[in-house]
C-alpha cells in the first residue's frame, strides 16, 4: 500500500447541521466522502481528542473527564506513535498542549487562540513539514479553535448556564454561531490553497472533522457544550479526501464514531495493531464505502453494527462533575438512551421522530431500553 501523507484538520466545535451555510464545506463534500452521522465520545475537546487519537473511549484510555489532563494511560497507543514508528514524520499544532498527548510527535506546538492568525501559522507549518519530512510521508495535525474562542468571548464570559437572557435568544445565538463558522470557512479555503500549491493532494489522505458540536441555547443548563450529551454537542462529522480511496461526492449516513477515524487511517496504510497495547474500540470505515462487507486489514470488527457511546461531566451546569463523567449515553441511528447518574434519571428519545430530543419516552419496561442499558453497561466495562 502507498505510504500516503495524513493531513488531519480539526475544526473545533463545528456543528454538522450548520456547515451548509459555508460554501467550502459543500465543496469539500463534493471532492470527498462525507460521514454525516459521526458521533463524538465526549462533547469537549480534551476527552474527544484523546479518543480520536487512540481509537478508544476514555473509559479505556484513561481520559474521561475534564480534570484528566495528562492521564492517557501507557497501554493506549496514539496514532502519532503508530505512524512515527512506521516511518512518518509527525508534527502538530494543538489549541493547548494539555489537550493531546505529545507521544509520537516529532514536534508539537501551541499558540494563543485569541491572538493567533491560524491561516498564517498553519500555512507556514505545512511548509516546514514538507521540508522536515525530506521526501518521507508525514502526519500533520492542524487544530483550528476560533469557533471555540468566539463562544468563550461572546457566551461564557457574559452568561451562566441558567441565564434567561441567553436562552431566550436562541435564533440570535444561532446567527452569531454561523458568523463564527464563516471564519472557519475562510481558514479552510486558505489551507486548501496551500495544500494545492504544495502539490500534496495526490499523495495525501486529508481529513476534515470536528471534535464535537456546539449548543446555542437549546437546553437550559448548558450554554454551549460539555454538560449534556444531546445531539447538538455530540454530533461531529468527517470528510475524507483521497480520490484513489474515497469516492467524490459520496455521503454516508450510517452511524459512525470519531473513534473510527484512527482505525480507518491505519487500515488504509496497512499498519497492524500493536499487540503490546490495548485493542482499539473503533472500527475501520472502509467497508461502508461501497456497502459491502470486507475483511479489514486492521480490525476483525469492521463489519459489526456500530453503537455510539458518549459521556461527560460538566464544569458547570446542574450537576458539575469535572473529575468523573456523570452523564452517559448510548446512541443508534434511531434511538438514544441517556443516564444522568447524579440525579439517577433516564432519558430515551426516538431521534427519527424527535431530533430535538424534546419528548422523553423513557419506560423502564421497554424492550429497547433494556437492550440499550445492557449495551451501555457493556461498553463501559470493555
Amino acid at each position: 500500500m502507498k505510504k500516503y501523507n495524513v493531513i488531519f484538520i480539526l475544526v473545533d466545535g463545528c456543528r454538522v447541521d450548520r456547515i451548509h451555510k459555508t460554501p467550502i464545506f459543500e465543496q469539500l463534500q463534493s471532492q470527498g466522502t462525507f460521514f454525516s452521522q459521526m458521533i463524538s465520545y465526549a462533547p469537549y475537546t480534551l476527552a474527544s481528542m484523546n479518543s480520536i487519537f487512540t481509537g478508544m473511549y476514555g473509559t479505556k484510555n484513561g481520559v474521561d473527564a475534564y480534570y484528566k489532563m495528562f492521564k492517557l494511560n501507557e497501554s493506549s497507543k496514539t496514532i502519532a506513535e503508530y505512524l512515527s514508528e512506521n516511518g512518518w514524520y509527525t508534527q502538530g499544532d494543538a489549541m493547548r498542549l494539555s489537550l493531546v498527548s505529545d507521544r509520537g510527535f516529532d514536534k508539537i506546538t501551541e499558540h494563543d487562540e485569541k491572538t493567533t492568525n491560524y491561516e498564517v501559522v498553519h500555512c507556514d507549518m505545512l511548509d516546514e513539514i514538507v521540508e522536515k519530512s525530506n521526501g518521507n510521508p508525514f502526519f500533520a495535525y492542524l487544530h483550528y479553535p476560533k469557533i471555540h474562542t468566539s463562544i468563550v468571548e461572546a457566551v461564557f464570559s457574559k452568561y451562566d448556564d441558567f441565564s434567561d437572557e441567553y436562552f431566550a435568544k436562541k435564533n440570535q445565538n444561532l446567527n452569531d454561531y454561523d458568523s463564527y463558522l464563516s471564519t472557519a470557512g475562510h481558514y479552510l479555503e486558505t489551507i486548501f490553497e496551500k495544500i494545492r500549491s504544495l502539490n500534496l493532494e495526490k499523495d495525501s489522505i486529508i481529513i476534515v472533522m470536528a471534535d464535537h458540536g456546539m449548543g446555542v441555547g437549546e437546553k437550559k443548563g448548558e450554554r454551549a457544550y460539555g454538560v449534556y450529551t444531546y445531539d447538538y454537542s455530540i454530533k461531529s462529522f468527517s470528510i475524507f479526501l483521497q480520490p484513489a480511496i474515497f469516492p467524490k461526492g459520496k455521503k454516508i449516513s450510517d452511524l459512525t464514531r470519531t473513534i473510527d477515524v484512527m482505525p480507518t487511517i491505519l487500515d488504509i496504510l496497512e499498519i497492524s495493531h500493536d499487540q503490546n497495547y490495548q485493542q482499539m474500540q473503533g472500527m475501520t470505515l472502509l467497508p461502508l464505502l461501497d456497502g459491502k462487507i470486507k475483511k479489514s486489514f486492521f480490525s476483525k470488527k469492521s463489519s459489526q453494527e456500530r453503537f455510539a457511546f458518549s459521556e461527560t461531566g460538566g464544569l458547570y451546569g446542574p450537576w458539575p462533575s469535572p473529575n468523573e463523567p456523570n452523564v452517559k449515553c448510548i446512541r443508534t441511528n434511531k434511538w438514544k438512551l441517556i443516564h444522568n447518574t447524579t440525579p439517577n434519571t433516564w432519558e430515551f428519545y426516538n431521534l427519527e421522530n424527535d431530533p430535538g430530543e424534546n419528548n422523553n419516552i423513557y419506560d423502564e419496561n421497554s424492550k429497547t431500553v433494556k437492550e440499550l442499558q445492557k449495551k451501555l453497561e457493556q461498553i463501559q466495562n470493555e
